[in-house]
């Protein structure tokens, strides 16, 4: 059977993207796979709440191998009671200056954290670089990733025709846009500028609305849902998009946004 619609969430509020700590260690013992604030926690239940409410349910729940994001998972996965499987082609992007890549924690480490909740190991459809990845590399990453996974996955899962994807705000993006067919992850989708949204715990849904061939690359997609934080108390909070030049979330990501932010306050 055909994959008809394919979600693609960011993982919730990060603990350190709180104004103040103490901040968690990374329950990994991975550098920067830090957790969910309690905030992120209560974004991910009401993530799940919101699904629960769709008429088109994912059937299966797709996670990058990273801690907030099967964190962010949890509440969608024993709600809907759905098998959750963790597929590395869906990771962090981390550009190729920083001090360390992190490699995400093996399957069986995630598995032992999360008390069984991965139904089984799931080769990664992709592996991203070792060594980082510019913007253009991580694009062609994810248009790698959907070449593979999508044909892997209607073979696996031949009764499925929709998922959930949960991931990263950079990543989400890039799987996007290639399923859009766009060039690359900054263009604007529309005459009127519109990017993809990519708020915490924010979700796109993706509908098929053509399939003339058996591959990938044979298939169309529309956006029939973008970036919808709708259902989250606060609404959007750090949106993040390819035309932001740090990594998403990271410390120079906070960094210019309490700038901007004292920036608006000064002026105001």
């Amino acid at each position: 059977m055909t994959l008809k619609t394919i979600y693609i969430a960011r993982h919730g509020y990060r603990s350190n993207w709180l104004p103040q700590g103490p901040y968690p260690p990374p329950p990994t013992g991975v550098d920067s796979d830090v957790p969910l604030a309690p905030h992120g926690v209560d974004q991910a239940h009401q993530l799940a709440d919101y699904i629960s409410t769709l008429e088109e349910k994912p059937q299966v729940i797709f996670s990058s191998p990273f801690y907030r994001c099967l964190e962010t998972s949890e509440p969608t996965k024993k709600k809907l009671d759905l098998p959750l499987y963790v597929d590395n082609g869906v990771g962090e992007w981390y550009r190729p200056d920083r001090e360390i890549i992190p490699r995400p924690a093996p399957y069986s480490a995630l598995n032992k954290l999360f008390n069984g909740m991965i139904t089984s190991e799931w080769d990664p459809s992709i592996t991203p670089s070792s060594k980082g990845e510019t913007k253009e590399q991580i694009f062609e990453r994810c248009n790698q990733f959907w070449e593979v996974f999508v044909p892997r996955v209607e073979k696996a899962f031949p009764d499925v025709e929709c998922i959930l994807i949960v991931t990263h705000a950079a990543t989400k993006a890039a799987l996007g846009m290639n399923l859009l067919g766009f060039p690359n992850a900054i263009v604007p989708i529309d005459d009127e500028g519109t990017v993809i949204r990519n708020g915490s715990c924010s979700i796109d849904k993706f509908e098929l609305v053509k399939d003339d061939a058996e591959n990938f690359y044979g298939k169309e997609w529309k956006l029939s849902m973008n970036g919808n934080t709708d259902f989250l108390d606060k609404g959007e909070e750090m949106n993040w998009d390819f035309r932001n030049g740090f990594e998403a979330g990271s410390d120079a990501d906070i960094r210019a946004r309490k700038i901007a932010d004292a920036a608006v306050q000064r002026a105001s």
